[in-house]
């Protein structure tokens, strides 16, 4: 009996020993917690945004052209960085005899230089498949300016698309504006 009595003693003895005066305990104030980030995501989910773009392509090889798309993307965001995420556009297209309508499916890899701030710069490759035409790339940068804790407004102005019709391969120069929505 007097070895477990003992045991507790000590135990006892060394839990009050590690713990503050009961007077330090009520005076001493927890450190604050630090602030969340402002992009964190909710426990066990990656974070989203949802984009809604309008670009226009004017052709420089072989001829010149016009095509203009409307579309939105929504991308999964890895880092404050990296993202990935996959477009949906509607696509007004010079044919052969007049103006034509298309659907543009693409996915798209972003990485958006610079500290959390209120520019970046964003580096985007896409690639997709246009159809009754052929596949698309691009490559694009621009600024990305943020306009609340939510939202941003992204400008691309640089931004080559390479077009692969059925019988030859043509160049625009696109440039784009979309609206950013993160949740």
């Amino acid at each position: 009996m007097k070895r477990p009595t003992l045991m507790l003693a000590l135990i006892a003895g060394s839990l009050t020993a590690a713990s503050p005066p009961a007077a330090a305990q009520t005076t001493a104030t927890a450190p604050p917690a630090p602030a969340p980030a402002q992009d964190a995501p909710a426990a066990g989910r990656l974070p989203m945004r949802l984009a809604l773009q309008t670009e226009g392509a004017v052709g420089v090889y072989p001829g010149d052209f016009y095509n203009h798309l409307v579309g939105a993307r929504l991308d999964l965001v890895f880092s404050p960085h990296v993202s990935f995420g996959g477009y949906l556009g509607y696509a007004n297209l010079k044919g052969k005899d007049g103006r034509t309508s298309n659907m543009l499916p693409y996915v798209q890899v972003e990485y958006l230089t610079g500290p959390l701030g209120p520019i970046r710069i964003p580096f985007r490759f896409a690639t997709g498949y246009l159809p009754r035409n052929g596949p698309v790339a691009r490559v694009s940068t621009g600024f990305a300016f943020r306009v609340t804790p939510a939202v941003d407004v992204v400008a691309e102005v640089l931004a080559p698309m390479i077009w692969v019709t059925r019988d030859q391969m043509v160049l625009s120069m696109n440039l784009a504006l979309e609206v950013v929505y993160r949740f």
